[in-house]
């Protein structure tokens, strides 16, 4: 999986050496790490519903809501058959993997960010119907504009307090940033919290930095590592 992957490669990663262009705020950084993730990382709940997990010490009923994504709420995610949103709480994770290696090693140079590709036209959707298939193409991105939040976050110079990217224009502009350099990279802008729904269609603009919907107790991120 991405994490044993991740560690595997980390000897190589931290041994790289990344030069920007000066003034750019990140003139030199180890390896880079990019976590596909998307939008419905907004609708990963905390322990959603009780998890009966046979096998392990302390399972015997774990509790419903209670609003943290612990060490239970990990387990109960990694486990078929245990979550109705499997899908959306591996994006979360992805987000929480980037937060947590830049805990871990961001001293050490490494730097890894969280992306999401937008709702893309691509072949993931190639046993739909044709009308459907056309629809998609009419009122989604393509390939190409899928691509620009993972290609941003791979060689672009984000600040480096950014650990989100994607790829819509919102309604709430925070604050504009400086225009990248980047061939085919659009303007640097920084959103807030955004509304999910504006989040999964809208005006194409390249990337934005946004802050994702992550759980407020602070401790999700370790607790995921500890448990992956």
């Amino acid at each position: 999986g991405h994490f044993l992957l991740t560690k595997l490669l980390l000897t190589h990663l931290l041994r790289a050496k990344n030069r920007y262009q000066p003034g750019s705020g990140n003139e030199e950084e180890a390896g880079r790490i990019v976590n596909l993730s998307s939008v419905t990382h907004h609708f990963a709940p905390a322990n959603e519903r009780e998890y009966h997990i046979t096998g392990l010490a302390d399972s015997k009923r774990l509790p419903l809501n209670n609003g943290i994504h612990d060490r239970h709420f990990w387990l109960g995610s990694a486990l078929p058959g245990l979550s109705s949103g499997t899908y959306r709480e591996s994006k979360l994770a992805a987000i929480l993997f980037s937060v947590e290696l830049n805990k871990r090693y961001g001293g050490m140079g490494l730097r890894s960010i969280a992306v999401n590709p937008g709702a893309v036209s691509s072949d993931i959707w190639r046993n739909e119907s044709h009308l459907v298939q056309k629809l998609y193409k009419i009122l989604y991105l393509t390939p190409e504009q899928g691509s620009s939040t993972s290609l941003a976050g791979a060689v672009g110079a984000i600040p480096k307090e950014a650990i989100y990217l994607q790829p819509y224009w919102q309604p709430e502009l925070k604050r504009r940033g400086q225009q990248s350099s980047n061939k085919g990279i659009s303007f640097r802008w920084r959103y807030s919290l955004p509304f999910p729904m504006t989040e999964m269609l809208g005006p194409y603009m390249g990337y934005a930095i946004t802050q994702p919907r992550l759980p407020m107790d602070g401790k999700s991120s370790e607790a995921l590592w500890n448990v992956s």
